[in-house]
C-alpha cells in the first residue's frame, strides 16, 4: 500500500515466469490524478511485454 498524509492507494501487482519478466519493456501504476477523482482504492498496474 502507497500512503501519502491521509491517502492511500492499494497497488495491484503482476506475477510473471523468469521468461516472461526478461520481456517486460515498461511498467507503470495508473493512478487518478487527485485521491478524490480515484475510481477505487487500488491502483492498477500495467505491463507491457515485447512479442
Amino acid at each position: 500500500m502507497c500512503a501519502t498524509g491521509s491517502m492511500r492507494w492499494r497497488i495491484d501487482y503482476h506475477l510473471a515466469t523468469a521468461g516472461l519478466a526478461a520481456r517486460a519493456v515498461k511498467a507503470y501504476v495508473e493512478r487518478a490524478a487527485a485521491y478524490d477523482q480515484r475510481w477505487s482504492d487500488h491502483a492498477p498496474v500495467t505491463v507491457v511485454y515485447e512479442a
